[in-house]
């Protein structure tokens, strides 16, 4: 019977690490240097492939937080010089984009530490491939507050956990909180 229960817990904790991506323990690596940022990225599913979708991301360059390092972050140009890059999470869309809540059960994606590639004909967009989720709540900087959107959107968003974890080691590496801290949507 206390197998049993073992593997239980074993299992569920397991999903839950899977789930949310990241293990509770893991740290974040504030980096400085390039970027893409999906906080606000509208998204479409990878045709083919339920579990992605395919993000239009800024690409920007400071300091930003992931938890893969830095050396893994680092953008590389191919012979073509199409530059790759990781998507990582920054305080550079705080003073100008609004955070709207979504329900659980609804499609959204998780951006951080995806792969990305840099639009060869526009160097301050990538395109990201992310994982798609549904079983938590979650906030985003897309939508332009229009709610009816967190069921269509695909948007980037976070998890509230995540997003704290991620935020407070942002503000920690830089001895301060963002300028300008995000405006939420008002209700309605």
């Amino acid at each position: 019977m206390d197998s049993m229960l073992g593997k239980w817990i074993g299992l569920i904790g397991t999903f839950l690490f899977l789930n949310n991506g990241f293990a509770a323990s893991a740290t974040p690596i504030i980096c400085d240097q390039e970027y893409a940022l999906c906080t606000s990225a509208r998204c479409i599913p990878t045709p083919g492939n339920p579990t992605n979708a395919i993000c239009d991301c800024v690409v920007e360059k400071g300091k930003s937080a992931g938890y893969k390092t830095c050396k893994e972050r680092k953008p590389v140009p191919d012979r073509y010089k199409v530059t790759s890059l990781v998507s990582t999470f920054s305080f550079e869309q705080f003073a100008f984009k609004r955070s709207m809540n979504c329900p659980e059960r609804l499609p959204w994606t998780n951006c951080v530490d995806m792969p990305c590639t840099v639009d060869p004909q526009n160097s301050e967009r990538a395109l990201c491939i992310c994982k798609i989720e549904r079983t938590q709540a979650f906030f985003t900087f897309g939508g332009d507050c229009n709610t009816n959107t967190c069921a269509t959107g695909f948007w980037s968003g976070s998890t509230q956990a995540n997003s704290i974890i991620l935020r407070n080691a942002l503000m920690q590496e830089m001895r301060s909180k963002p300028k300008e801290l995000p405006k939420a949507c008002s209700a309605k």
